[in-house]
């Protein structure tokens, strides 16, 4: 399909931008999902793996290779800049696209207009939806959650998943794009807050699929588990200083330190990465710029 007729939106009119950081093993499936007729941008986040994945790619991308690892939102920010289409689509490397995806979202962006944020329905390899609909300032119980089969149709929601989700060029900019002191995590908590703020819908298109392998976008280790969970710890303490909120550090570090000691009786190296990394970002100065060691 190379337009969606209800629209006249042929597919050329959005780029997919990835950003990847040793990606390699996952990128190319990403990639062969995305239409031809539709232009790629993928920005790699000066992956210590390098960029030998290209060769294999089953078409022609554009590929900007970052000079440092400068962060999820930067490098989104960046690729989005690349772009020359009026929709710009944001998607994780460890996704796929199912085939009518891209015409589902571009009959979207006819039927609903511009400024709006347009989300796929997100699915994991077990065939289960996720769904997360309140951000890091007002979390909704799983108890309150709409369950799928309740869901009819389009629907409005209060948080944008960064790992998929399609939005106008000028629109994306215009919001200021995602907040680059952010370098990993929350980043898309930040963004559905803004466009909350500025009464832009955050549309969950139902007909539009993606699949989401989740945590597969970088190969895992025991070093990067802790690094990734200090950066999140990091970025959470910065978005709740930026809205005015804060949270009881005292018991916030004695659960984290609980939890360490608990995986270490466990002999559970791989959540007391987590919880150590987080226990570490409490202790962090809140950082108003990528921090060079992650």
């Amino acid at each position: 399909m190379s337009a969606d007729l209800s629209t006249g939106f042929p597919l050329s009119a959005v780029t997919v931008v990835f950003v990847t950081y040793n990606s390699g093993a996952v990128i190319g499936r990403a990639v062969a999902s995305v239409p031809t007729a539709c232009p790629v941008v993928i920005v790699d986040n000066a992956s210590p793996e390098g960029t030998s994945w290209r060769g294999g790619l089953s078409r022609p991308v554009d590929v900007l290779e970052m000079p440092a690892n400068a962060g999820f939102g930067t490098a989104c920010n960046a690729g989005a800049r690349r772009a020359a289409t009026p929709y710009v689509l944001f998607l994780n490397p460890d996704a796929v696209l199912d085939a009518d995806t891209l015409p589902a979202l571009l009959a979207a962006a006819g039927r609903y207009g511009d400024p709006a944020i347009l989300m796929p329905s997100i699915m994991g390899e077990n065939g289960r939806l996720m769904r997360k609909e309140g951000s890091i300032l007002e979390r909704v119980p799983r108890r309150l959650r709409l369950s799928p089969e309740e869901i009819a149709g389009d629907y409005c929601t209060r948080f944008v998943h960064g790992a998929a989700f399609m939005m106008g060029w000028d629109a994306f900019f215009a919001l200021g794009g995602f907040d680059e002191a952010i370098f990993l995590y929350h980043e898309d908590d930040d963004l559905s807050l803004r466009a909350i703020a500025r009464r832009i819908p955050i549309i969950v298109v139902t007909a539009a699929r993606v699949t989401h392998a989740g945590g597969r976008s970088s190969a895992p280790s025991l070093k990067q588990t802790f690094r990734v969970n200090r950066a999140k710890m990091q970025s959470e303490r910065y978005v709740l200083e930026k809205y005015g909120r804060s949270r009881a550090t005292f018991a916030q570090i004695a659960k984290l330190a609980g939890g360490c000691a608990l995986a270490l009786a466990c002999l559970d190296p791989h959540r007391f990465a987590i919880r150590a990394g987080k226990l570490a970002g409490c202790f962090d100065e809140v950082r108003r710029t990528p921090p060079a060691h992650v």
